[in-house]
């Protein structure tokens, strides 16, 4: 008879497992419903000291990390990490008594996947000072926790967990398993979002054959599937080149699919995206309310202009750009706002404080928002003395400051002549 022993000791198993829901509830949760979509990512540490007993949690963040990491990869460097205290996150000393190198426990690192509003948990568990296993964690935002056993490549995280990884380790994983199919393939991401390939052929005609399925597919799509209208984008990686779509090489098809760069822009293959801009909006309607602001489309068919509302205000920007350059970038709607929109958000947040802030401290002067992006100031006397964009004095000043607030009444009470006569 084989008999096959614990590799924990049961009162280490239950530390272990008492410091992962005690990391759940009492840091990450709250961070998830502050931060929602924003959350970054947020790692535990456990020792347990030999010298003086204390069992501790070191809590931190790992923003270091490329996020488009495969999930192998990604295991690979958190095992690195962990296995030596110079790479920063394992505690040289006991927190307690200071005594060096005490006895790892379990680590821990968490990562929010917006696109379905889970967590990921990846449990290091430890045994003689080294990782003896790996567990993975899908968490609700509610608490709830599911085990999920280890995928084998990105499309079997996505299968698994419900959305990717990194949807550029994704494509490279959709390519290799498809580039020799016989006829057009496709795969969906997020509500309103699907990647899809004409596979290799160096024939015209049967690659025509090939993406026979499609018209019919996007049909299918608009008959109202997930309750989006347009699926309105609709766009091929190599069309960056003839298109003059505005992304960098280096965050283009060309550094994330490099072993099949040359394929797609000499058309030998085909991938594509479909995709719909109210799904986009929607999800950049989530993002600005963390800043408390609004958005709503204001555009029909051809183009994609939003207005962005907050207090007073109220401005009309063209996100078109943003939306393709995050289809040709590899990025889900989620990521591709935070990497390439998020700084603006944050400015126009700050902006909508910026009227209620300046009549705060100049409370005998009247402030107006002129077409709801400026800033105009008057005098007691009714006499317009400032004239300003919102936004610019936002990002111009630390409006947090009690040095930025004075900067910003110095300049608004620097009377200008010419204003005047200026137009309202």
């Amino acid at each position: 008879m084989l008999l096959q022993f614990p590799r924990e000791p049961i009162a280490t198993r239950d530390l272990r497992r008492d410091a992962l829901e005690r990391f759940r509830w009492r840091c990450r949760l709250p961070v998830l419903r502050n931060y929602g979509p924003e959350a970054g990512d947020l790692t535990i540490f456990v020792t347990a000291c030999s010298d003086c007993g204390a069992r501790t949690a070191k809590l931190a963040t790992l923003d270091d990390i490329d996020p488009d990491t495969q999930l192998d990869g990604l295991i690979s460097e958190l095992r690195t990490r962990a296995g030596r205290a110079r790479y920063g996150w394992r505690p040289r000393t006991c927190p307690a008594c200071h005594a060096p190198d005490p006895e790892p426990i379990s680590a821990v690192y968490a990562r929010y996947m917006p696109e379905i509003e889970h967590d990921l948990h990846i449990e290091l568990v430890f045994g003689r000072h080294r990782v003896v296993a790996v567990e993975l964690h899908r968490v609700a935002l509610d608490g709830a926790a599911v085990s999920l056993p280890r995928p084998s490549d990105p499309l079997a995280f996505q299968d698994a967990f419900g959305a990717p990884l990194g949807l550029r380790a994704l494509w490279r994983a959709f390519l290799t398993r498809h580039v020799y199919d016989e006829s057009m393939v496709v795969r969906a991401i997020e509500p309103g979002y699907v990647i899809g390939l004409r596979p290799f052929t160096d024939e015209p005609a049967e690659a025509e054959a090939m993406l026979a399925p499609f018209g019919p597919f996007i049909e299918n799509l608009r008959a109202g599937a997930e309750g989006y209208r347009g699926w309105d984008a609709i766009t091929f990686l190599y069309e960056r080149e003839h298109e003059d779509i505005p992304v960098p090489f280096a965050e283009s098809y060309h550094a994330w699919l490099g072993g099949y760069a040359a394929e797609i822009r000499e058309g030998l293959i085909e991938p594509f995206v479909v995709a719909d801009s109210d799904a986009f909006i929607d999800r950049l309607g989530e993002h600005a309310a963390l800043y408390g602001l609004r958005v709503q489309r204001d555009s029909g068919e051809g183009a994609l202009f939003v207005r962005v509302h907050g207090g007073h205000l109220d401005l009309r920007l063209n996100v078109g750009p943003i939306f393709f350059q995050i289809l040709h970038q590899g990025l889900t709607f989620e990521r591709g706002i935070v990497a390439l929109f998020l700084r603006e958000l944050r400015a126009m947040g700050e902006a909508r404080k910026v009227p209620a802030l300046v009549q705060g401290l100049l409370p005998t002067h009247q402030v107006r928002v002129v077409r709801g992006q400026f800033l105009e100031l008057l005098d007691p006397a009714g006499e317009r003395i400032a004239f300003a964009d919102l936004v610019r004095l936002a990002t111009h000043y630390d409006l947090d400051d009690p040095t930025g607030q004075a900067e910003l009444t110095a300049e608004l009470l620097a009377r200008d002549p010419a204003l005047a006569n200026a137009p309202a």
